[in-house]
């Protein structure tokens, strides 16, 4: 399993409290009452659930799905964060089938849902950059972090 694959994995199951949900409709209802599981969804979808989130992203009628597709597209097409051009291509797809809801739809605008997303992919991806044991990151639920180098 490659390190970002592993620490999604990882803070998913953290978020959730040693219980991922089984399903995506489940999972989609965890997400909307907790925003550090929404930021994570799109990642954890991309590399647990990648077809099955395609299909649910498609047919759903909540609003939650589509918006964190479209943020995940805009907040990795950030040329400073480095994304894989198959994750982007993977979020660009589902940005053109996935609906732009509603203002208040959600618990976020989609430009707050963006820059939450890229915040916790520049997490994850700097937390799987690290050596374990060589330094700690420390994400503070306020979106800031703390680097410390041991």
């Amino acid at each position: 399993m490659d390190g970002l694959k592993q620490i999604v994995w990882k803070e998913m199951l953290n978020e959730c409290g040693q219980a991922i949900p089984q399903t995506l409709p489940e999972l989609n209802s965890k997400a909307e009452d907790n925003p550090e599981i929404a930021c994570l969804m799109p990642f954890y979808v991309y590399y647990f659930h990648t077809y099955e989130w395609q299909e649910y992203s498609l047919m759903t009628e909540h609003a939650l799905p589509g918006t964190l597709n479209h943020a995940a597209f805009i907040a990795l097409d950030t040329p400073s964060l480095q994304a894989s051009a198959q994750m982007k291509r993977y979020f660009y797809g589902l940005s053109f089938i996935s609906r732009i809801p509603e203002e208040g739809e959600t618990a976020f605008t989609l430009e707050e849902w963006t820059l939450h997303v890229f915040r916790k992919y520049y997490y994850l991806t700097t937390k799987a950059a690290l050596p374990a044991g060589d330094a700690n990151v420390k994400q503070r639920r306020s979106g800031t972090w703390t680097f410390r180098v041991m």
